[in-house]
């Protein structure tokens, strides 16, 4: 893995590290504001909050699993930025979107896809510079 290509994931981990806090943050001040600690009661607010928190925990890791993976096995920085780019894109969109509002939104579907496009990618590529 070159010098930059380190940079790079350490750009992708750190941005979405802080938006994990952001999220975790916005959950915990949601649920001073409605005073539930557990679970998310009737508050919609709380509700959204806790979502968009819990689906990121959810599909960052693996992104930023398969980021490391392709970046190591000597992935072009093109890769690496698609698929950076694209997982922070989506993760960005698909909390703003469920932030809103419970039901569908195009933020969070677009975010949802371009999730789904880096984790393909990511995938993709783990199989391909692992044999290459």
């Amino acid at each position: 893995m070159t010098a930059y290509a380190l940079q790079m994931l350490g750009l992708y981990a750190g941005l979405n590290i802080l938006l994990n806090l952001i999220l975790a943050y916005r959950v915990s001040s949601n649920r001073v504001r409605a005073k539930v600690m557990t679970g998310t009661g009737e508050d919609s607010g709380l509700y959204n909050a806790s979502r968009a928190h819990i689906t990121n925990v959810e599909y960052t890791p693996i992104g930023l699993i398969g980021l490391l993976v392709v970046a190591s096995l000597g992935a072009s920085i093109w890769v690496i930025h698609g698929i950076g780019v694209l997982l922070t894109l989506g993760r960005l969109l698909h909390a703003i979107g469920v932030s809103r509002t419970s039901d569908s939104s195009p933020p969070r579907l677009v975010g949802t896809l371009l999730t789904w496009v880096a984790l393909l990618v990511a995938g993709l590529g783990c199989l391909y510079y692992a044999f290459i």
